[in-house]
């Protein structure tokens, strides 16, 4: 029986393109092809896509019923049209909406990195941060997120914030990404820190002589002034990169 796997492969095939140039061509990874072609992913959401990067009729794509190439006449305008709604209301560059409940419900993507959620807690006797997971439930970014925001996910985490200190910015069971490389501080942004043994998010700013001020969004927590002498007490875990929860939008 000729699937929707296989009439893609003789189109591609037909047109001399391989499947990573057909890839390219519909905005799709080489292995979301190989996948399609080979029967283990039905590649519903990227008939459009691929009818468009082929030159065929989605529905004889989808379905292997009437013409097999775009009709001359209006046939082709309909369907630039129709290309054009759904790639407005759905760009496929721009976060469409996939409901899962297990990894492996998710259609393998080669751009996908999983990162760690941990508790806002670390072991930091000896001096070194010591992670420690108490949520073991990873979430999935695209490799491009992290190129635009020139961080390496091998260097992010995802903690989970406690306490109202930091509220609009972050309210209490908040997400947010620190990269733990970036520990120089840039006046003005917000870090994770330890300070005296306890974890702590703020905004830093610098101060004339080499200290700091840890400041609190939330207006009932006093800023903090650590001086040059004190420094030895802070240790600047990474730069919170990203946050998600019932938050205020807006970057930091």
């Amino acid at each position: 029986m000729n699937t929707f796997g296989d009439r893609v492969r003789e189109k591609r095939e037909e047109l001399g393109m391989s499947q990573e140039g057909l890839g390219k061509a519909a905005g799709i990874s080489q292995s979301t092809i190989a996948q399609i072609e080979r029967g283990r992913n039905q590649g519903t959401k990227h008939i459009l896509s691929l009818a468009r990067a082929l030159g065929v009729d989605a529905e004889w794509l989808e379905t292997g019923r009437d013409a097999k190439h775009i009709p001359a006449k209006t046939d082709a305008s309909d369907i630039d049209q129709t290309w054009d709604l759904m790639r407005r209301l759905l760009p496929e560059d721009k976060g469409n909406v996939v409901v899962w409940e297990r990894p492996e419900d998710l259609e393998p993507d080669e751009n996908r990195v999983w990162i760690d959620r941990y508790d806002y807690h670390f072991s930091a006797g000896t001096g070194l941060i010591q992670w420690e997971i108490r949520e073991k439930k990873a979430l999935p970014f695209d490799v491009g997120f992290f190129k635009a925001l020139g961080s390496r996910p091998k260097d992010c985490k995802l903690l989970t914030v406690r306490g109202d200190s930091m509220e609009p910015f972050l309210f209490n069971r908040d997400m947010m990404m620190v990269d733990s490389t970036k520990v120089n501080v840039r006046d003005g942004q917000v870090y994770a820190i330890y300070f005296e043994d306890e974890p702590l998010v703020k905004q830093v700013f610098k101060q004339v002589g080499g200290g700091i001020m840890l400041h609190s969004y939330n207006g009932k927590y006093p800023d903090r002034i650590v001086p040059a002498e004190s420094m030895e007490l802070i240790k600047i875990v990474g730069e919170v990169i990203y946050r998600s929860g019932s938050a205020m939008a807006g970057g930091n």
